[in-house]
């Protein structure tokens, strides 16, 4: 089990990726619409394949009608905020017996006979959700081909910990044994804050 990405949710996406670059030398590129919410945004490649996901809200009636843009117009109402993070996992059938939650399945035909998109198990918005990407095709390659596409500036390595508010024994049961680097503060649930190990020193996003 490892961090896979984390995702914001800000009011414009590209000008944050631009003060993302110019603070802390982080590059990305452009991502793809995600009708499930009315979102799009940029991916920051970091060590292949996680990755920081900047969305903001494209198209506000598509986000009404669904469950998933729902959260993130919740989350613009709170001031835009860390909107949620997810954990890859080797046995995502297994986790999903475990909780007794259903998988939903987000993967489509490729012209390769791949599948691109992923299967996720989520549960209540301010735990991290479960996510895998079966048939992928040589997904980690893509990530990295990116990785150097963007041209970082500071050599980003992945997330060195996540500050994570909430009750400490909801989440030892929601994810099972791991050894993801998180950190308990005070506030809302939810993501507090992602720190990126560079090479020029962590990168701190709240």
């Amino acid at each position: 089990m490892v961090i896979d990405h984390v995702v914001m949710l800000v009011p414009d996406a590209a000008r944050t990726t631009d003060e993302l670059r110019g603070e802390y030398g982080l590059g990305s590129e452009l991502g793809a619409y995600l009708p499930l919410a009315g979102t799009r945004g940029y991916n920051v490649p970091l060590r292949p394949p996680t990755h920081l996901e900047v969305l903001a809200i494209e198209d506000r009636q598509v986000a009404e009608a669904t469950p998933a843009g729902r959260r993130a117009l919740a989350c613009e109402a709170a001031g835009f905020v860390l909107f949620s993070w997810a954990v890859r996992v080797d046995d995502l059938d297994a986790v999903s017996r475990r909780l007794g939650i259903e998988v939903f399945d987000y993967t489509v035909p490729h012209g390769d006979g791949t599948l691109r998109g992923w299967r996720a198990v989520s549960g209540p918005s301010h735990l991290p959700f479960f996510i895998d990407y079966p048939n992928n095709g040589d997904r980690v390659g893509r990530w990295r081909a990116m990785y150097d596409r963007v041209g970082h500036a500071c050599a980003p390595a992945g997330f060195s910990e996540l500050a994570i508010s909430g009750s400490e024994r909801e989440m030892r049961d929601w994810l099972g044994p791991h050894d993801l680097p998180l950190r308990f503060v005070g506030g809302r649930r939810g993501i507090h804050e992602a720190r990126i190990a560079t090479a020029g020193g962590e990168v701190v996003i709240a």
